[in-house]
C-alpha cells in the first residue's frame, strides 16, 4: 500500500495480516525540505505490534555556531515496540521500572505510523547543529571583526556577544574577581 497523508493503521486489521507501507509524506512541526518517504511494515505479535523499516529525508537546520541554514540527508533504520499495557501500567503511583519505558498501544486500536516516525526522526536529529569543519563561526561583530572565533586567544576573551553583554551588569566587581 502507498499512503499519502496521516497514516494510521488499525491494530484490527494487524489481526489478518501484517501490513506493509510505502510511505510518502510531509510531517508536520519537521524542517523538512522533502517529504519523508521509505518502506515500513507493521506485524502483530504476542507482546503487541512490531514496526520495522527505513525512511529518509532531506532537512533544513540552523547551525548552532554562525546561525545559518544548511541541509542535511537523513536516512534513519525504525524499529519500534508497541506493547499491550499491563495493569501495573494503569498505576499512576509507582516507582519507574527500566522496561517501563516502551511505547504502548493506544486505547483506540489505531496506530499512527506519521507520529512514530515524527518521534524516530526528532530523536535521531543531532543536539548540536554545526554546518560542518568549514563553519566561519558567530556573524560579524559578535565575536571581532573577522567573524571567526579565537578561542585560544586572550583579546577573544574579553570580548563579549552583544546578546550577553547586559548580564556583566548583574554581578558586582567582587564576585567577577573570586570566579
Amino acid at each position: 500500500m502507498c499512503y499519502l497523508g496521516r497514516v494510521k493503521i488499525s491494530i484490527d486489521e494487524l489481526k489478518a495480516q501484517s501490513q506493509h507501507i510505502e510511505f510518502k509524506e510531509t510531517i508536520e512541526g519537521l524542517e523538512a525540505v522533502k517529504p519523508v518517504v521509505g518502506d515500513i511494515t507493521l506485524s502483530l505479535s504476542s507482546y503487541g505490534v512490531k514496526v520495522v523499516g527505513r525512511v529518509q529525508t532531506l532537512l533544513k537546520l540552523h547551525c548552532d555556531r554562525c546561525l545559518r541554514p544548511y541541509f542535511q540527508s537523513m536516512a534513519l533504520d525504525i524499529d519500534e515496540q508497541l506493547v499491550y499495557p499491563s495493569e501495573e501500567d494503569m498505576q499512576r503511583d509507582r516507582e519507574l521500572l527500566k522496561d517501563d519505558f516502551v511505547e504502548l498501544l493506544p486505547a483506540d486500536g489505531l496506530i499512527d505510523v506519521t507520529d512514530l516516525l515524527y518521534q524516530a526522526i526528532t530523536l535521531a536529529t543531532p543536539s548540536h547543529l554545526s554546518c560542518g569543519s568549514e563553519c566561519p563561526g558567530l556573524p560579524s561583530g559578535a565575536s571581532g571583526s573577522s567573524g571567526k572565533t579565537l578561542a585560544g586567544d586572550k583579546k577573544s576573551q574579553d570580548l563579549i556577544d552583544p546578546r550577553w553583554k547586559n548580564l556583566k551588569t548583574i554581578f558586582s566587581n567582587d564576585e567577577k574577581d573570586k570566579n
